[in-house]
């Protein structure tokens, strides 16, 4: 309405100057609007249910990883994980991201959606803590009301499932905790350095 737009339904006749119409498009607006909140509470259900088991639970998975067809549990995709020591093995070293990613395409390996690395792609593999063999779900934010969602926000612990050993481990657990180091001490440094005085 804000925009001009009616609201033109094949099974009722909606008369936008009606006070019955009115009522008739809240009530089938609430109806969709339920049946839509059902389902996916229903979805989730379902999601949390295989993530208890440590299954994949749908959407793209990790660089490293291969999802069983049959069991749908996760298995260490060879050439992939490589990629992924690589990337912790040159960044516990001091190599930044854009060396990094320099490097790994010129041996060929790519993202999980098939392109070449870039700084994005190598930063949020560091902060992957599945890596290390725990099973994450639920970890990310819900979506704003215009469908968009922070990446960098999390839920609550009690919100998330989380299993130690739930994944096959491709990096030890104290590489990632010297990376997660690493990774907050630069931004520490980046941070003064763009502090301005006043």
């Amino acid at each position: 309405k804000r925009h001009g737009i009616s609201l033109l339904s094949v099974l009722e006749y909606l008369d936008d100057e009606s006070p019955e119409s009115i009522i008739l498009e809240s009530v089938l607006k609430a109806m969709a609007e339920y049946y839509s909140k059902n389902l996916a509470r229903e979805v989730q259900k379902g999601m949390t249910e295989n993530a208890l088991k440590g299954l994949h639970t749908g959407g793209t998975g990790a660089l490293g990883y291969n999802v069983d067809p049959n069991t749908k549990k996760y298995t260490i995709n060879e050439r992939e994980a490589e990629a992924v020591r690589i990337i912790f093995q040159m960044y516990i070293e001091g190599s930044g991201y854009g060396v990094i990613a320099d490097a790994l395409n010129a041996q060929g390996y790519l993202t999980m959606v098939g392109r070449p690395f870039g700084k994005d792609s190598i930063s949020s593999i560091i902060r992957n803590e599945q890596y290390t063999g725990v099973y994450i779900f639920n970890r990310m934010s819900s979506k704003d009301i215009d469908g968009k969602r922070n990446s960098h926000r999390y839920k609550a612990e009690d919100e998330m499932v989380r299993i130690e050993g739930g994944m096959p481990q491709i990096i030890s657990k104290e590489d990632y905790q010297l990376a997660i180091k690493k990774m907050e001490s630069r931004k520490k440094i980046r941070d003064c350095n763009n502090a301005k005085e006043v």
